[in-house]
């Protein structure tokens, strides 16, 4: 029989945050995007006081200071560095293992004959340990299955962060559906909630009991797998190996608004560089390089304008001696004076394996070379890169870089 684990974090980001100043341990911590603008995480304690989700933080600035709630600029590098450690040690468990996102990863557990809850308690114990990340399991026979159970190990405590939904009977597996609305079930999007609400399909439950035909004419061949897979047939493999990405996006919100040529191309230039280095990070190489700027959109004085322009290559691409100038070519040809310009970015689109296709115009030059294999990593900079920064993001609260900047390194 199939069995799955989903390994999930708990509150991710504010506990990445903890693990470093443990004097926020039980303290309400929210975490603010690109720019400090929105709050895009959450410990339990700052759920406790109503913050929600994607709330801009200007408008519950003064809510956060009369309730003291700790405040952090995201710090991905810190965060990714973290995953890939609680990543490392989740593989140990299972030579099947799918990394579902930056804090979730499905685990094959089948055929294993050991108790699978003390073997669960084990890796939650060792992540802990070693990490500092704490994590809770869902076991199940499905991976929709494996996620409900996380579901529940995380909202009761008396499992100890670890909980077989298989174990349920049928009629506590229905009470459980039953206190699920339909847009909650992993795999249901808004629009496919909106669909099974028009013919009252509210909660888990009602898609539980309804009719696999009407479902399978709703949603399609992946709305019958999720049905399928409630009932504890397996449909949902492990995904070992990512599927190839389509394409690289490098944007960003800027820290103050630009009217200056040369800030926005700044700005432009040193976001292509970062989509060329996750693209060569991949082994892949682009035939179309999008590039786009837009004011804002929410502004009392002035309508929103959004400028953009693709170009497209004969050969794939990977070369930044090529890449980045080209957008500063692009955003040469297609930008308009007089405005405000408040974000930005750069699009590498039609991917494909990067296999050194060169031509007479594709030459990958020797200064590419030196300085992608350079030990110490990019020594050369574009005068594109080169101005007074001020487009980078507000991160007005932002920790260090502990784990991945030797000059941000803990001091005890």
């Amino acid at each position: 029989m199939a069995k799955f684990a989903l390994v999930d974090c708990n509150n991710f980001y504010a506990s990445c945050e903890r693990v470093f100043e443990p004097k926020l341990e039980h303290k309400a911590i929210v975490v603010l995007s690109n720019n400090d603008g929105c709050i895009i995480a959450r410990s339990n304690e700052a759920k406790a006081f109503g913050i929600k989700m994607g709330e801009p933080y200007f408008k519950v600035k003064e809510l956060l200071n009369d309730k003291s709630i700790v405040v952090k600029s995201s710090n991905y590098p810190l965060y990714g560095d973290m995953s890939s450690r609680v990543m490392k040690i989740i593989s140990q468990y299972s030579p099947v293992q799918e990394v579902y996102s930056i804090d979730e990863s499905f685990i094959d557990l089948s055929g294993f004959s050991m108790n699978l809850n003390s073997y669960m308690q084990t890796l939650k114990q060792q992540v802990k340990t070693w990490t500092g990340i704490p994590v809770c399991v869902g076991l199940g026979s499905t991976k929709l299955r494996a996620k409900l159970a996380n579901h529940i190990a995380k909202i009761y405590p008396r499992f100890n962060g670890v909980f077989d939904i298989d174990k349920l009977s049928e009629h506590r597996f229905e009470k459980l559906l039953h206190s699920l609305e339909v847009k909650e079930l992993w795999g249901i999007g808004k629009k496919s909630a909106d669909k099974l609400n028009r013919i009252n399909i509210n909660t888990a439950l009602d898609f539980y009991q309804a009719d696999i035909g009407i479902i399978e004419t709703l949603l399609g061949v992946n709305g019958k797998r999720l049905y399928r897979e409630l009932y504890g047939h397996s449909c949902l493999q492990i995904e070992q190996i990512s599927p190839p990405r389509r394409q690289i996006v490098s944007s960003r919100s800027f820290g103050s608004e630009l009217s200056d040529y040369q800030d926005v191309n700044q700005a432009l230039s040193t976001l292509a560089r970062q989509a060329v280095i996750k693209m060569k990070r991949q082994s892949l190489a682009t035939t179309s390089v999008s590039v786009f700027i837009q004011t804002n959109p929410f502004s009392r004085y002035s309508s929103c304008i959004s400028l953009s322009k693709t170009i497209g290559m004969s050969v794939p691409v990977s070369d930044e001696s090529i890449l980045i100038p080209l957008v500063s070519k692009t955003l040469e040809q297609m930008y308009e004076s007089g405005y405000q310009f408040y974000k930005g970015g750069v699009m590498l689109s039609n991917l494909t394996p990067d296999k050194s296709q060169q031509d007479l115009f594709t030459q990958e030059s020797k200064t590419s070379k030196f300085y992608s294999q350079h030990p110490y990593g990019n020594l050369i900079q574009y005068a594109s890169e080169l101005g007074n920064n001020k487009w980078r993001s507000k991160a007005d609260f932002i920790s260090d870089r502990y784990t991945t900047n030797w000059n941000e390194l803990l001091s005890i």
